[in-house]
């Protein structure tokens, strides 16, 4: 039998490098590869001038020819480039990437066609973007610059511009990316100036700085671009939309314009749209346009993701499926931005075939209603803005015109949800923020919408809310609370794109206040400090109250909002908002304040009941959920939808007690109320099935597990997409699923999938990526891997430690864990003081009667039982066992555990009856409480068959030792650790019969699953290896049976190292080998080597070294050294009687042992006086 505990794996998830021979080799770079096309084009034109129809026909058909092989030639360069390009950043060669990025620019340079120069300048762009960062060679760079400034040059031509010299374009690339950098450089300056909280008035001058310099930088490349295709052909207007219009644009932030033109005719129309392809190009070569806003096809057809680029002054929405595309191009399907004033204002109300713009293009109307001059006829524009109030006041629907359907109705409930705070959302607890959507959409988009209602002229925050103010729409009080509210979203936002340098929002409310202010992790994220969270704290009191008054204002309750100080700072909002930014013991505070007020306040008691739930506090837990679900009930029914919250959360209080039964059967009632009320694809119901999953998991039903847990995802994957957290914890309860299926190839992929999601969502140090760090390290256990798994422990160890300070339950389990792994690695002390720091916290937080603190006394037992000090061992194993049957009766799984432990230090003791009897209890516990096929029974079934073993009662040793293999089969299929275990465990038994050929093919059986499982290098492979060496010996095959124990030897060395007991055992095992090979040096050498490992491991006194001890004697007595054999076979005696006692088959070996000796002493002795 594998005579580990917790023996572990070590196979690594590895992804081989793949070859692309054909592009491994860079291809030298042609100077001249960008080829002028225009002159041929030309002169083909005038020969074609000349050609009759006939001729004519014949060249069309050529020409058709030639352009399909062009293409097909494109096509396949394309595809090979695209190729080598995914397979280089498999490889993370981010040279290759550059390289094969620059060689698709090549291609579409070829292509020749106005899409494809932009397109070749964004991958030239994120080119010469990877080499700055990676490998900064200035002549590779100067090499991009060049084709980038052909890349102009051969667009100006498309665009029938007038050509301009490279040296010029050079200048103005440079320049113009320089101007913004100084731009950029000023406004930081002005930022760090400002208090932490400025003043509105400060806020809005420093913005409308920012408005006015990109203004004069637009009109800077417009000027540009003009000069290059001559002066236009009617009177036009540029108008700026968005964040530009409302004056409250970052330096980082879209660009969003459309040009109004005097007349509509084909001439002007293509005049414009080749100078915004120009500016375009102007825009792309600043370098902050990401890839994917290109529609480049091939890297949409491999996921291309752009993590360099900087995002910042780029055209709006190109290349994102349903936004407005705020350029004068459009979205290229439906509308386009270069209309005369009235025609653009005609998006607003009708089309053409009398159909609703809002209904074709839902965002587009509502974006087009603010805007603000940027260059050109302010005529246009005042026209323009006329003929939109024109629109507006046109009738809609029934008795509402079109202004008030749009402010009242259109998108309304679509922005309601988008932008709910969420704040009893227990999954946006510690989540990263986005400062532009969770601070500062909301606000701006109601008061878009308040503006349009009351026909509000100004195009700013701040003025209408001082407009809006007079107009009697809102109060003085909450004048001044939004106010506050957009300057801290407004600083904070040009506070954070400073940060990163780019239009990224997010910002992590963990990082100072628990002390994760590591610099490198600062820069990675926007860290918030006490006084930004105490300004976000503000925010919230408003938003919460305003965001409902906003509500009942547009369902016809404006008194609601008119009457409104926009200020709620109740217990519960405080508690609320105190638990989003992570502050427990606050919230906790604030809830209970909350009940003080409405005893029958089911939110705060569920909350309440929540927040024990987290801090392990588990009676406190459920006595909340109980008093939240009494009233609950009591109001509203038991199918109402608070008490389907409560029964789920009483489903996890349960879980976590191990009362399984009842945390199903809490789990179904929610489930079926969810059901009931919401129907089969909602995400409560998701939920109850990811928590019952979680229970059937417990419960040994993996095949139930699995189907809930499978439920829960299609649900969520439905509903939410990918990056939801929702969708990380199913990836991540999956994934534990799969490991417990012995899938650890499966398992990792999953909770590797959640760890991405949750990076993104939470940022590197939050609990939900702490748990996946912890579960990557569980899996890395069972893969044997002790390194990797030690390394995510500690990871796990830091950000729990951080967050919750030494005191929490989930720091013991991490303490926990870090033990076992060290007693894996055969680090039995540091396992024993990691495993009682677990106990001591959970002591401080349970008391001595809590079956999480028998667990850890059974552990601690465990590890004495390894020791060799089997009476502690039996002390603490017992004291664990009492206090499981005071919880909760003879009859549950922890007291079963507990026998079975008992019942293997028995057996180590050599007490085989008691051993029997506990052994029995076990298995009678498990077979009433789960039946004939669960987990919990092999284990009960592998130590009688082991106990039988030792009676010699082989018989009985197989029935069960088969017993154990089909419900493994049943459970796990035939290829899982598990199965192999059994079919090793069975192949000893038949060596003992003597049955040599059965237990050969059982062990090698064993050894398949886990080469196939883990491959050559594993621990568990190891064992096998040892056994199938046994097999050789008793075959008499010792060359056969020392290459099996050198295999064994070194694959454990390769994963312990040489101080582990398992790298000992090998070395006495090679040593008795040895010594039946006749090599007695050689013999005494390896076993002199395991002595030295355990007397460092565990001391003088452990088992083990007794048997090392015996076979050194037995090698000195076969040598006639009878006096140094004597000295061994009493250092084995010392060390039996010490911890077995008299009566012990292995003292009794050792006293024949020495009897043996004394015997032989004494015949030579009397052969000497012969």
């Amino acid at each position: 039998m594998d005579k580990i505990m917790h023996q572990l794996s070590s196979e690594t998830l590895r992804i081989h490098p793949l070859i692309f021979p054909a592009f491994e080799k860079q291809e030298k770079q042609s100077k001249d590869f960008i080829k002028n096309t225009t002159a041929y084009a030309e002169i083909a034109l005038k020969i074609f001038k000349e050609l009759g129809p006939q001729d004519l026909r014949r060249t069309q058909l050529v020409c058709k020819e030639w352009k399909q092989l062009i293409e097909s030639s494109f096509l396949a360069k394309e595809k090979a480039y695209t190729l080598a390009l995914k397979h280089a950043i498999r490889k993370k060669n981010l040279i290759q990437e550059a390289f094969y990025l620059e060689k698709l620019g090549d291609v579409y340079v070829e292509k020749g066609t106005s899409e494809a120069f932009l397109q070749a300048a964004g991958l030239y762009n994120y080119a010469l973007q990877r080499l700055f960062l990676s490998h900064p060679l200035e002549s590779k760079q100067k090499v991009l610059k060049e084709k980038l400034s052909k890349v102009q040059d051969l667009l100006v031509r498309e665009c029938k511009g007038r050509s301009v010299d490279l040296a010029t374009i050079k200048d103005q690339f440079e320049s113009n990316r320089k101007i913004l950098k100084e731009f950029r450089k000023g406004i930081e300056a002005k930022i760090q100036a400002l208090s932490e909280t400025p003043s509105s008035q400060e806020v809005m001058e420093l913005y409308r700085e920012i408005a006015q310099r990109i203004k004069i930088f637009f009109k800077q490349i417009v000027a540009q671009s003009l000069d290059t295709l001559g002066p236009p052909p009617c009177e036009y207007s540029m108008i700026g939309f968005g964040s530009l219009a409302r004056e409250e644009m970052t330096p980082y932030s879209d660009l969003e314009f459309g040009i109004l033109i005097q007349e509509d005719n084909p001439i002007n129309r293509d005049y414009f749209r080749r100078l915004t392809t120009l500016l375009h190009l102007k825009v792309i070569n600043l370098g902050e346009t990401i890839l994917p806003a290109l529609n480049i096809p091939c890297l949409k057809a491999i996921n291309f993701f752009d993590d360099i680029t900087p995002r910042g002054f780029a055209f709006d929405g190109a290349g994102v499926e349903g936004k407005g595309c705020k350029t004068p191009l459009g979205n290229g399907k439906t509308f386009e931005l270069i209309q005369t004033p009235e025609k653009m204002a005609q998006y607003i109300g009708k089309d053409n075939e009398n159909q609703w713009w809002h209904e074709r293009e839902p965002h587009l109307p509502l974006e087009l209603l603010n805007f603000a001059h940027l260059q050109g006829s302010r005529e246009l524009t005042q026209q323009y803005k006329e003929n939109v109030q024109k629109k507006l006041n046109a009738p809609c629907q029934k008795d509402l015109t079109l202004r008030q359907y749009l402010a009242k109705f259109h998108l309304f409930l679509a922005d309601m949800n988008t932008f709910d705070p969420g704040m009893g959302d227990l999954s946006r607890e510690g989540m990263l923020f986005k400062v532009k959507d969770d601070f500062y959409r909301f606000p701006h988009l109601a008061l878009d919408r308040l503006a349009l209602l009351k026909a509000v002229t100004a195009s700013d925050t701040f003025s209408r809310i001082k407009q809006l103010n007079k107009l009697g729409v809102i109060t003085e009080s909450a004048t001044e609370k939004l106010n506050e509210w957009m300057s801290i979203a407004l600083f904070m936002r040009l506070k954070t794109y400073s940060h990163y340098q780019a239009q990224r929002e997010m910002m992590n409310p963990l990082i100072r206040p628990f002390k994760f202010d590591e610099p490198t992790l600062i820069q990675k994220q926007f860290a918030l400090d006490h006084k930004a969270l105490e300004n976000i704290k503000k925010i919230y009191h408003t938003f919460i109250p305003f965001r409902q008054a906003i509500q009942e204002f547009f369902s016809g309750h404006e008194e609601r909002l008119t009457s409104s100080s926009l200020d709620d700072d109740s217990p519960q909002i405080q508690g609320d908002i105190a638990r989003r930014i992570f502050q427990q013991e606050e919230a906790k505070k604030c809830y209970l304040k909350a009940i003080q007020e409405n005893s029958e306040n089911t939110y705060a008691l569920t909350a309440l009941g929540l927040i024990y739930e987290n801090q392990g506090n588990l009676e406190k837990a459920a006595k909340y959920a109980h008093a939240s679900l009494a009233i609950a009930i009591k109001h509203d029914g038991n199918n109402c939808p608070e008490a389907a919250t409560v029964y789920n959360n009483l489903l996890m209080i349960y879980y976590a007690q191990g009362n399984l039964a009842k945390a199903a059967e809490y789990g179904n009632q929610a489930l079926q109320i969810n059901i009931n009320l919401y129907g089969k694809n909602h995400s409560y119901v998701a939920n109850s099935y990811n928590s019952l999953g979680l229970v059937y998991q417990e419960q040994g039903n993996l095949e139930k597990a699995s189907e809930s847990l499978n439920q829960a995802l299609a649900i969520d994957h439905k509903l939410f997409g990918e990056n939801h957290s929702m969708v990380a914890k199913d990836y991540n309860n999956l994934g534990m699923l799969y490991k417990d299926k012995g899938n650890l190839k499966k398992a990792t992929e999953f909770i590797r999938h959640a760890l991405l999601i949750n990076f993104k969502l939470y940022g590197n140090n939050h609990p939900h990526v702490a748990t996946c760090y912890n579960n990557l390290s569980l899996i890395y256990e069972d893969q044997g891997n002790l390194k990797k798994a030690r390394k995510y422990a500690d990871k796990t160890l830091t950000i729990r430690l951080n967050l919750y300070g030494k005191n929490h339950p989930l720091v013991a389990i991490t303490y926990n864990n870090l033990g076992l792994i060290c007693e894996n690695q055969g680090n039995l002390k540091k396992a024993f003081n990691y495993i009682r720091e677990a106990l001591q916290i959970n002591l401080k937080l349970l008391g001595e009667n809590n079956p999480t603190v028998a667990g850890l006394y059974n552990h601690i037992g465990q590890i004495y039982k390894k020791q060799g000090n089997l009476k502690k061992a039996i002390q603490l194993i017992n004291k664990a066992l009492a206090t499981n049957i005071k919880l909760g009766g003879e009859n549950q799984p922890s007291v079963a555990i507990d026998y079975q432990t008992l019942g293997s230090v028995y057996l180590d003791k050599g007490n085989l009856g008691q051993a029997e009897e506990y052994i029995n209890k076990a298995l009678a516990i498990n077979l009433n409480l789960f039946g004939e096929n669960h987990p919990f029974l092999t284990a009960s079934y592998n130590n009688l068959g082991l106990l039988y073993q030792k009676q010699g009662n082989l018989e009985n040793a197989l029935k069960y030792a088969n017993k154990a293999l089909a419900i493994n089969i049943k459970l796990y299929g035939k290829n899982h650790p598990k199965v192999a275990i059994a079919h090793n465990n069975l192949g000893e038994i038949y060596e003992e019969q003597g049955n040599l050929e059965k237990a050969f093919e059982y062990i090698n059986e064993a050894l398949d699953i886990k080469l196939k499982l883990f491959g050559e290098n594993h621990p568990t492979v190891a064992i096998n290896y040892n056994n199938l060496g046994g097999i050789y010996l008793a075959r008499g095959n010792l060359e056969k049976a020392v290459e099996c124990a050198n295999q064994a030897l070194v694959i454990d060395l390769k994963f312990f190292g040489k101080d582990h007991p398992t790298v000992a055992c090998n070395y006495n095992n090679l040593g008795v080998l040895y010594e039946k090979q006749g090599l007695s040096v050689k013999a005494i050498e390896y076993i002199n080597q395991a002595i030295d490992i355990d007397l460092k491991l565990f001391g003088e006194n452990h088992p083990t070294l007794a048997i090392y001890y015996t076979n050194l004697g037995r090698i000195y007595q076969a040598q006639e050294n009878l006096d140094i054999a004597l000295k061994y076979a009493h250092l084995a005696l010392d060390i039996n009687l010490k911890v077995y006692g008299k009566n012990h088959p292995q003292t009794v070996e050792s006293y024949k042992n020495l009897e043996s000796i004394y015997q032989e002493q004494k015949k030579i002795s009397v052969q000497d006086k012969k």
